[in-house]
């Protein structure tokens, strides 16, 4: 239709009569021209009006348009799947570093550094597209690599706060309190074991001898070889304790009966001797001492026990036997104070205790006899209670592998016992069952139990039996199977492992006396000037071993890791979590409760104690050991410290903290120990370890019309930020809320309801108000912001999933950031952005944390600055397309369509017309003055002629 006007008008202008053409040339022109820019109108509107159109339709899929290199996206395009980035840090260093180490109460000074400048690789694999659902899923990771013209250098060393080190204390003393626990049970157990070597290997051999030839005599197959009865066969052995031979001899030791009964000092001392045999025959009946001799208390001491070996010869060492005039001076108590008449009493050798006076001379004899035929075989044969025998150089003592021998049955090489028993005493990991280190914070039994069997086996040169008997032995005594009769230290009962722990942590050290350091009573300086920041004055306290093991080992523990993060969790945010206490006693179910205030009557309450007692244990758990014992602990163990010096490559993308490797569940993985800031693929420095998975994100394609394109769905297959998530809010009691990635940008806003992940640390509103021009392309001006006082990230640097997480306090790093968005107007696509990241510690004292922080209380310590703008040619490109197209007059002009060359002719035509239509009215105006001088001319001729006429 256009060309054909366009050939009428020409045409016309060909054939048009030269007399017409003179009288209307530039009316037919400039008519033409106006047909022209008439014709254009309609194609300009019908141009630019479809520019919105075409722009959405343009961008409806963008993202897979962007990312896929095929239409059922199993490729990616080149340019998606690999590319680059650019971003800078700051660090704040503490200058006064070396103050702060001399006196840990300096403040410390904090210098902006940087900025360093990272180039970022980012590369993505298609994992998934769902054309029907309208989501693309994919994975990221990112390589960091510092800038080649970074303005600072990337190994630069920053002095800053060591992230993992606060919560590792406050996460390790639930630990710790457990730790010096079994520290107090392989202690009781070393002890033990010491006094097995000492006294209670030689009494099992004396009770085995003893029990054998009992045996041995009522079977006749001792050298009377005649069988006889447990009377005769009891006062038999008994008898020969006076002659040389079989256990002691006595006539040695008392230069012949004569002398002996002297010595007794009594009328009748030798009534029953025997001149013809030459031996006494004092004992008439030993069975009860053999056989079921038992203390007042109810310990079993016979003869042929361990425990009645040891009972016997312990007291006949600190009581010997009594002279006649000895025990006659206590008749007046009934000689209850006579060692002599406590023992014949007790085992049941006191002569005429059925007449009115007991026969004095007599029971002398026989205790004079037991105690050198039991205790003398005791002592003298297989070593006594020898304290000193290991330093023996004359070699008269009994040795270990003799000792051991006789206690647990095993053969082994003397060298190979001592270092059993010995191996590496004194050192940092003592191996001896005896052995600790120089601190006596680590003790060879425990790790000794704590060596897989072919270490151990390896470390101590045992066989399989070997290690098994010991392996059985030591479990006995740190699993609480093996006891320690308190009898033998003036006590009643057995003493376990696990019962030395609860009776010591609420009172008084049963064995050695006094108070343990980490009990509550700190060692016995608790409530005095000894123990600084204890209740002044407050005195000992004192719990039974039930309530000692319910504080300790109950639903709230502080020996666990829950019940001790709970308890700090009071201790630092001044209240408890929203939990009901007696649901959780009584069921063990969480149920949510108002929280209450974190005071004595409320620790008082929850442990089922006083308030007196809850002064203590809040003083042992939050003074002695959270700040005093678990941070220098750590320090021990290769731990830097509150501060940690390091470059910044190590602070962003890995360094190897060895608390973290212990505590991992498997601290010989790879990745064991590992700690970053930003997820690079590897941990910086470890040599290629992976920092995990690359992070899969699910993405809204637009082409379906539920969700809007390029909105973030899914991180790792969850609506939720990660460290918000519905776990972590369960874990944390609903502390931690759960948020969630939905309208999260993928590259276009809406202009409604629109969210923007600000580097998952938070999740931000989008606001835009105003316009601008980006690269003279017309953009809608958007930001978002997060205000750092009500943003704190522990649960994201922390993340264990449980209270700890939520306690601010522990680890108060807060995070701000400031974002500015400029999407295009019509598609919405953000095509220039920048953000300012901020990452603030909270310089109050850690028991001032509870409240949100002012902005006077936040000490920026990392920043992250990014920005990005659509390239130059990618700009032109946008311009063209959508502002070029929406411009009424030039919108042809980029001849991105045929019909823009159609518009080129129609305003061509319009100006050839145009100008046709003004040189046609020139010439118009020409002739028409030419005209107006011939008709002048004529008329003045006319006239002259009529006047000639005239």
């Amino acid at each position: 239709m256009i060309m054909l006007a366009l050939g009428v008008i020409f045409n016309t202008l060909i054939v048009m009569p030269r007399g017409m053409s003179m009288l209307s040339n530039s009316k037919v022109m400039l008519g033409a021209a106006l047909a022209f820019l008439i014709l254009s109108a309609p194609l300009s509107v019908l141009s630019t009006g479809a520019v919105e159109g075409a722009v959405e339709d343009n961008f409806e899929t963008y993202p897979t348009d962007t990312a896929c290199a095929n239409d059922d996206c199993t490729e990616a395009e080149a340019d998606w799947a690999t590319s680059t980035g650019e971003r800078s840090y700051m660090a704040w260093n503490i200058t006064n570093y070396a103050a702060i180490q001399a006196d840990p109460t300096v403040a410390p000074v904090y210098k902006e550094v940087g900025p360093f400048d990272y180039d970022i690789t980012y590369t993505r694999e298609i994992i998934d597209f769902n054309k029907t659902a309208g989501t693309l899923t994919y994975s990221e990771s990112k390589v960091y690599t510092c800038a080649e013209d970074t303005r600072t250098p990337c190994d630069t060393e920053v002095t800053t706060t060591n992230i993992p080190f606060q919560p590792q204390v406050v996460g390790g003393t639930g630990t710790a309190v457990a730790g010096i626990m079994d520290l107090t049970k392989a202690g009781f157990a070393a002890g033990a074991i010491g006094q097995e070597m000492e006294s209670f290997s030689a009494a099992k051999a004396t009770a085995s001898e003893l029990s054998t030839d009992y045996d041995n005599w009522q079977a006749g197959m001792n050298p009377l070889m005649t069988p006889m009865n447990g009377t005769t066969a009891s006062a038999t052995i008994a008898n020969l304790w006076y002659s040389t031979g079989v256990y002691t001899d006595l006539e040695t030791e008392t230069l012949g009966w004569v002398e002996y009964c002297q010595y007794v000092g009594g009328i009748d001392a030798c009534d029953n001797y025997n001149a013809s045999a030459m031996e006494p025959a004092n004992f008439d009946n030993m069975t009860y001492a053999f056989e079921s001799a038992m203390m007042p208390t109810g310990e079993d001491v016979s003869l042929t026990s361990m425990l009645g070996v040891l009972m016997l010869s312990g007291h006949c060492d600190a009581y010997p036997t009594a002279s006649y005039a000895e025990i006659m001076a206590d008749a007046a108590n009934q000689f209850a104070n006579v060692g002599t008449m406590q023992r014949a009493n007790i085992w049941g050798y006191l002569a005429g205790a059925d007449l009115p006076e007991p026969d004095l001379n007599t029971t002398i004899s026989r205790d004079y006899a037991l105690c050198y035929g039991v205790a003398g075989k005791f002592a003298n044969v297989h070593g006594g209670g020898d304290a000193d025998w290991f330093q023996d150089t004359t070699g008269t003592a009994v040795n270990a592998s003799t000792r051991i021998m006789n206690h647990i049955g095993i053969t082994l090489d003397n060298m190979v016992a001592m270092n059993l028993l010995f191996g590496g005493n004194g050192e940092a990991v003592p191996t001896g069952l005896l052995a600790t280190n120089p601190d006596g914070t680590s003790f060879g039994v425990a790790n000794f139990f704590g060596m897989d069997a072919e270490t151990a086996k390896t470390t101590y040169m045992l066989d399989d039996t070997q290690y098994g008997a010991v392996y059985a032995w030591v479990g006995g005594w740190l699993g609480s199977i093996s006891s320690l009769p308190m009898v033998l230290l003036g006590g009643t009962g057995d003493m376990t492992a696990e019962r030395f722990v609860n009776v010591t942590f609420g009172g008084l050290d049963p064995i050695n006396g006094g108070y343990l350091t980490y009990s509550l009573n700190v060692g016995g300086g608790y409530g005095t000037a000894l123990v600084p920041g204890s209740p002044q004055g407050a005195g000992y306290v004192s719990i039974d071993e039930a309530t000692a093991g319910n504080i300790l080992y109950g639903p709230l523990g502080i020996g666990t890791r829950t019940g001790a993060t709970l308890f700090m969790y009071g201790e630092m945010m001044g209240k408890t979590p929203p939990i009901n206490f007696t649901t959780l006693a009584t069921t063990g179910q969480i149920a949510p409760a108002d929280p209450l205030p974190w005071v004595n009557a409320t620790i008082a309450a929850l442990y089922g104690i006083d308030t007196a007692t809850a002064d203590a244990v809040q003083y042992l758990l939050r003074g002695a050991i959270y700040e005093g014992f678990v941070p220098s602990y750590l320090v021990g163990l290769g731990s830097d410290g509150v501060y940690k010096t390091q470059t910044v490559n190590q602070w962003l993308f890995g360094w190897f903290d060895p608390i973290s490797a212990g505590a991992a569940d498997d601290p010989t993985a790879p990745e064991a120990g590992w700690t970053k800031l930003e997820t690079n693929q590897t941990y910086y420095g470890s040599g290629g370890v992976s920092t995990g998975p690359a992070t899969t994100y699910t993405i809204c394609t637009g082409h379906n019309p539920n969700c809007d394109k390029g909105e973030t769905l899914l991180e790792d297959g969850s609506p939720e930020l990660p460290w918000h998530s519905t776990m972590m809010s369960m874990s944390t009691f609903g502390l931690i809320e759960v948020e969630y990635l939905n309208e999260t940008t993928g590259g276009f806003l809406t202009g409604s309801g629109d969210k923007v992940d600000a580097g998952g640390y938070a999740i931000a509103d989008v606001v835009c108000s105003g316009t601008g021009e980006v690269k003279n392309i017309p953009v809608d001006k958007c930001s978002a912001s997060v205000d750092p006082t009500t943003r704190p990230i522990t649960a994201k640097l922390i993340g264990s999933e449980s209270l700890l997480d939520a306690m601010t306090p522990a680890l108060p790093v807060y995070f701000g950031t400031e974002i500015t968005l400029m999407s295009e107007e019509l598609s919405g696509l953000i095509i220039s952005g920048s953000s300012t990241s901020t990452f603030y510690l909270d310089t109050r004292d850690q028991y001032n944390r509870a409240t949100a922080p002012m902005m006077s209380d936040l000490q920026p310590v990392f920043q992250i600055v990014q920005s990005s703008e659509i390239e130059d040619d990618d700009a032109e490109d946008m311009e063209s397309a959508i502002v070029t197209n929406q411009n009424a007059l030039s919108y042809w002009t980029n001849f991105d369509v045929p019909t823009d060359y159609v518009a080129l002719l129609l305003y061509l035509g319009a100006l050839t017309c145009l100008v046709l239509g003004v040189m046609a009215l020139g010439n118009e105006e020409e002739e028409a003055k030419d005209y107006s001088s011939e008709t002048a001319e004529a008329e003045s001729s006319d006239a002259e002629e009529a006047e000639t006429t005239e």
